[in-house]
């Protein structure tokens, strides 16, 4: 049987090299961790066409995650393959008979690139994905991508991410963090909205990083859009030099107020609009606000909870993803609108005596705002009741109004 197998062998290797133009010295050599010789899985394969399709069968008979770069041409023959019972890595060597390339192995991830001089990492072609792995929408939870696993589009809500794998699609977050780790490797482009986005060393994004709302973090060695800059915002290891290039404290925290300032601003003009162009809705939910505010505080921290359910809810089926993410936005807008009156109202309780102007009283609750926001942990708890007393009073006015009643007057049927 040993014999019937090796000469099997050898005719499967045949034919594969026959229909293409052999290279002296070209080879294909392993790195990383193969199992050892007459360990590895063995495939059965019957193919005929373009070598990458017969790659993309080869890696699902092996239960393999295939990466092959774009320096390696694999298309230029069309290839017949007839085997029974081979090695995988075996198949694979005999389709890269007339290459030169290496192979390298990281549990089920294996990618191909040339044998020759290695580039640079900032230089070296990005890799083309042969297997492209499924899509993946996470909604309120943290997710790790593995070192070997492979996915394609990958979009998480109100959670966590960190990339150890391979993304050949886009990344994108809503209203969290995403870490690129070390040898993460996101193909498309990565986009956090409402959150962080942080490409630490060595981790590598080919396509365009961006942040809405958020901020992006990248680490001195990370490539992005197939370049390696030392990033505007970088974050120090314990194994670097103390006399490295680093922002200071002072300009950190200049940064810092000057973006609180911009924040307020932005916040300001938007309430000046709203208060000219929706004075009765505003004027509805400043009273509300003065009213109750304990009641809105309560009704915020059960409307929050209830929204989340609802986003957590639409996200389980395709066609209510882009229905949550339109319901985000506008509910985000919403809430910024409420915050707005409830600035409103602080700022009348603090200066109404001298002025009923609602632009003053505006003004003077977002200075308040900013001061006491600058404040260590009171900021902080001062934010969250002043988004929960916002949220509370749009589910009070039933959105400022937006939303009719559906109690009966007394006396109608």
């Amino acid at each position: 049987m040993s014999s019937l197998r090796r000469f099997a062998w050898i005719a499967s290797v045949f034919a594969l090299s026959a229909v293409l133009p052999a290279t002296a010295g070209a080879a294909l050599r392993k790195d990383g961790t193969w199992p050892p010789d007459k360990t590895d899985k063995t495939v059965s394969l019957a193919f005929d066409g373009k070598p990458s399709d017969g790659l993309s069968k080869l890696a699902s008979e092996a239960g393999w995650s295939l990466v092959v770069s774009k320096a390696v041409a694999v298309d230029e023959h069309e290839v017949h393959i007839d085997v029974q019972n081979q090695p995988a890595d075996a198949v694979l060597e005999a389709l890269f008979i007339e290459g030169n390339v290496v192979a390298t192995r990281n549990g089920s991830l294996i990618t191909i690139t040339p044998a020759t001089a290695t580039p640079s990492a900032a230089q070296a072609p990005a890799p083309v994905p042969s297997v492209r792995g499924e899509d993946r929408n996470v909604v309120g939870d943290s997710v790790v991508i593995e070192k070997d696993e492979v996915v394609r589009t990958l979009t998480v809500t109100g959670g966590s991410v960190r990339i150890l794998g391979t993304v050949t699609g886009a990344l994108v977050v809503f209203g969290g963090n995403a870490r690129v780790e070390d040898g993460g490797h996101v193909v498309g482009d990565a986009t956090a909205i409402g959150g962080t986005l942080t490409i630490a060393k060595g981790g590598r994004v080919d396509g365009k990083a961006g942040v809405v709302g958020g901020m992006l973090t990248r680490e001195d060695g990370a490539i992005v859009d197939g370049t390696k800059k030392k990033a505007a915002t970088v974050v120090k290891s314990d194994d670097e030099d103390d006399d490295d290039e680093a922002p200071s404290t002072v300009a950190t925290k200049a940064a810092a107020v000057g973006s609180s300032i911009t924040k307020m601003a932005l916040l300001f003009v938007m309430g000046c609009v709203l208060l000219a162009l929706a004075t009765r809705k505003m004027e509805s939910l400043t009273g509300e606000i003065a009213a109750r505010p304990m009641r809105n505080f309560a009704l915020g921290i059960v409307g929050s909870i209830a929204a989340t359910i609802g986003l957590c809810v639409l996200c389980v089926t395709i066609v209510g993803i882009p229905v949550a993410i339109l319901g985000l936005l506008l509910g985000v807008f919403a809430v910024y609108a409420a915050i707005t009156a409830v600035l409103t109202t602080a700022g009348a309780a603090i200066i109404g005596h001298k002025t009923k102007n609602s632009y003053l009283h505006l003004l003077a609750g977002t200075v308040g705002f900013l001061v006491i926001g600058a404040i260590p942990w009171i900021g902080g708890l001062a934010t969250l009741a002043v988004t929960m007393i916002a949220m509370g009073a749009l589910v009070s006015t039933r959105g400022a109004g937006a939303f009719a009643s559906r109690r009966k007057l007394p006396g109608t049927f």
